[in-house]
């Protein structure tokens, strides 16, 4: 059976001229210790801003847990619940120069458990993460943000009310559609974007209001994260002309030797989500071990639910299950 499926990869190995991949982009394994631990991968998130995202890898009862500094310390959303913005005192206590600091609640440091961090740091063609306030409008005012590059996936939450994770991706089909980061739901036409100039530029998007769709309510608050999409446009290594970060889609052949994606680069990080049928968003990375041709050689966690992370045999038999 042939699916339909977006990817966004992210994070390379090149650096140079421009910034080096460890600068804006880590993932980080550690062991939680139910005390204060500070996280050391290099990113300044203090000065430059970014996004932290926490799963714990044994527990299948702890959220995905993001902290972001447009939002601040202490104030995490889950990407697999539909939860509004919590303060969390003793979860992620601080944004550092050279990572982040974290306190003792479980989900983030619980002791006896395995967990991975993914920091994406703000970059000009590379991340950026911007809040606003719905005006209830259709379509919005126009929300600035500092990519410098039409994005290649928008993620965006409702952070003082319950609300789904409104995801957009340019690999999407239809003018208006979009996924739920929350859900395992295929793409629809839920009019979160409108997927042209007319809604999404290199500095500015837009969002609706309509239906039953709560991203644009009249003041209610958002967060949003944008990723770029480099196409040989990137500006990252050593003559300051190569790619870090793709978003993109394929078809599935429905054999466990699957199509070959060219990114043109080795990626760290792979997001995948089937955008025909009702299945869980996938997220792999170079840490915990991204597919390599070699069978039971993976990994995986899903953003849409708190399981433990998927292990390699398991994952084998699953993806036999649904082909």
């Amino acid at each position: 059976m042939s699916v339909s499926k977006i990817v966004a990869a992210a994070a390379s190995s090149v650096g140079g001229a421009g910034l080096d991949i460890p600068e804006v982009f880590s993932t980080h394994l550690y062991e939680g210790t139910s005390s204060t631990q500070t996280i050391t991968n290099g990113i300044d998130l203090s000065g430059e801003g970014g996004l932290v995202w926490i799963k714990d890898r044994d527990s299948g009862s702890n959220s995905h847990m993001l902290y972001d500094t447009a939002r601040g310390a202490y104030y995490a959303i889950k990407s697999n619940t539909t939860s509004a913005n919590q303060f969390r005192s003793t979860g992620l206590t601080a944004f550092n120069s050279n990572g982040f600091t974290l306190g003792s609640l479980g989900a983030e440091n619980g002791s006896g458990n395995s967990k991975v961090s993914w920091t994406f740091r703000k970059a000009p063609k590379f991340f950026d993460v911007v809040t606003f306030t719905g005006d209830g409008n259709e379509p919005s005012a126009w929300i600035s943000h500092s990519l410098g590059q039409i994005p290649g996936m928008i993620i965006i939450k409702r952070t003082d009310s319950t609300s789904n994770w409104f995801t957009w991706h340019k690999g999407l089909s239809g003018r208006y559609d979009s996924l739920y980061l929350n859900l395992t739901n295929s793409s629809t036409s839920l009019f979160t974007f409108d997927n042209t100039t007319n809604g999404i530029t290199d500095t500015q998007f837009r969002v609706n209001f309509g239906g039953s769709n709560i991203e644009n309510i009249s003041g209610a608050t958002y967060v949003a994260y944008l990723f770029a999409h480099n196409n040989n446009d990137g500006g990252f290594g050593p003559d300051g002309d190569q790619d870090i970060i793709k978003c993109g889609s394929y078809s599935g052949n429905g054999s466990i030797t699957g199509p070959v994606i060219d990114l043109g680069f080795e990626p760290q990080w792979i997001m995948i989500k089937d955008t025909t049928s009702a299945h869980y968003w996938m997220i792999t990375d170079v840490m915990r071990g991204i597919p390599n041709g070699v069978a039971n050689s993976v990994a995986t966690l899903k953003p849409n639910g708190s399981d433990a992370e998927l292990t390699p045999s398991k994952l084998i038999l699953m993806l036999q299950v649904f082909k």
